[in-house]
């Protein structure tokens, strides 16, 4: 993961609960600490994102596939915090579900949410602003889906069987326990991943609207998303920009067009968290030069092309000045360790 996505503050609660959940001894919470910095984890505190994607992959070494989903059926409101308070005590449904769109990433930075609301049922989807490997975001998006669910479920009375779940990925070798924790109809290799809701919900009353403590968590979440806004945050969505944008590597301008800022005002965001635009490119042209080199299936001339240099021996000087060695030196190294 870039270093500045992995700088993204979290909360550390989703960490805790992990704890709780999968450290039954002090032996297994050693390795689910392992690696992450973290020696507490109080629900109040943050840590952040990189610490947490650490955990992550030291549960998939300790725990089978569909891990995230019974993590996911722990999360209550709470687990939340102002996301859970907000959403559960709004006046009706659609203001629970705006909240988590325009707030969730407050929690949980690596996603947003977009919402769709046409003659079709109303859709909720995931948009994944950082890069994460399968391993990580399967969990992670199963158990956000399930926090959806359980959101739901607090408004609306019946059945969930008229929702429906979409998650574009194959079916998981544990997809037959999916049905185990979500309610609706549930569909894999989805161009998009999203929970469809009728629309007809929507206006349904909440049981639980309390409005000084939707009030008094909104504003909350409205201190908390100036802070993630800033400058650290910047940088991380031009790296999840750049990553997305294969080997076309925006132009500054298109990329201050992307992210809704004038060109100076980008470069000065990014000049006050201490790096540029062009180095940036470079630092992920280096990540992909080294995952590819150490491929062998590619060949040298292919993956200089693919990380947009169409010259090889533009590829080649890039090389050496990454690795210090020419790209072949590079790959001899990487598949002899």
């Amino acid at each position: 993961m870039p270093l500045w996505s992995a700088r993204l503050p979290m909360p550390s609660a989703y960490f805790a609960l992990a704890l709780r959940e999968f450290g039954g001894s002090a032996e297994a919470e050693s390795a689910l600490r392992a690696g992450t910095g973290v020696d507490l984890a109080e629900p109040g505190g943050e840590i952040s994102l990189g610490q947490q994607l650490q955990q992550v992959r030291n549960i998939n070494r300790l725990q089978p596939p569909g891990w995230g989903l019974r993590l996911g059926s722990r999360f209550q409101a709470a687990t939340h915090g102002p996301i859970g308070f907000a959403a559960v005590s709004a006046p009706t449904l659609a203001e629970s579900l705006a909240v988590i769109e325009r707030f969730g990433h407050v929690r949980s930075p690596y996603f947003r949410f977009a919402s769709r609301r046409d003659a079709g049922p109303f859709t909720l989807r995931v948009d994944e602003r950082v890069p994460l490997a399968d391993e990580e975001r399967i969990p992670l998006i199963e158990s956000l889906m399930l926090s959806v669910q359980s959101l739901v479920e607090s408004v609306h009375p019946g059945p969930m069987s008229a929702t429906s779940f979409h998650f574009a990925w194959p079916p998981p070798a544990h997809a037959d326990h999916y049905r185990d924790y979500f309610r609706g109809a549930v569909r894999f290799d989805a161009a998009q991943t999203l929970v469809a809701i009728p629309a007809t919900w929507l206006e349904l009353k909440s049981p639980m609207a309390d409005p000084v403590m939707y009030q008094a968590s909104m504003r909350e979440l409205r201190a908390l998303e100036r802070r993630l806004e800033g400058d650290d945050h910047t940088v991380a969505r031009v790296e999840q920009l750049i990553a997305a944008s294969s080997a076309r590597v925006l132009s500054l301008e298109e990329m201050a067009a992307r992210v809704h800022m004038s060109t100076r005002t980008l470069m000065r965001r990014l000049k006050r968290s201490g790096t540029t635009y062009q180095a940036l490119v470079d630092d992920h042209r280096r990540e992909q030069a080294q995952a590819l080199l150490g491929n062998p299936d590619f060949d040298i001339a292919e993956v200089g092309y693919q990380l947009g240099y169409e010259d090889p021996a533009n590829f080649g000087r890039a090389c050496r000045r990454w690795f210090g060695m020419a790209p072949s030196q590079y790959r001899r190294h990487l598949l002899e360790r």
